[in-house]
């Protein structure tokens, strides 16, 4: 029964999720928005254009979550969206991402970079996701 839902999913609207969110959204973050904060603090050169192989992963990768945003439940009220982001961000991946930074001694900044933008992928993905359905 619960992998019955594969079936059931929007897969054009999980597909255009990872765009918007892999390509459009990831770009903006990654790029001009936080890119210099995040290459600093994770000793990485600043780059506009990932090299072809770590994008095709990155899309790949950024489907895989839109299925467990599809999973979670998409829906098209922006309040929803932001809450089912809330719950799982915050809950799961937020602690998971700062266990990194404690172990591995990381940097706080490209924590609350990576983390805000899964909050937000989350958010925009099942909303995206949702106004599709």
């Amino acid at each position: 029964a619960y992998f019955d839902r594969l079936g059931e999913m929007d897969w054009l609207a999980i597909l255009v999720a990872t765009l918007v969110v892999g390509v459009v959204l990831g770009t903006l973050f990654y790029g001009p928005v936080f890119g210099k904060k995040w290459a600093a603090g994770t000793g990485q050169p600043y780059t506009i254009k990932p090299p072809t192989n770590q994008l095709i992963w990155g899309v790949i990768i950024g489907f895989l979550f839109q299925i467990g945003v599809a999973f979670l439940g998409a829906t098209d009220d922006v309040e929803h969206s932001l809450v089912t982001a809330l719950v799982f961000g915050v809950f799961i991946l937020g602690p998971v991402l700062y266990g990194r930074v404690v172990w591995t001694k990381g940097n706080r900044t490209v924590f609350f970079i990576d983390f805000t933008y899964l909050f937000l992928a989350i958010a925009v993905g099942g909303y995206v996701q949702g106004l599709m359905a």
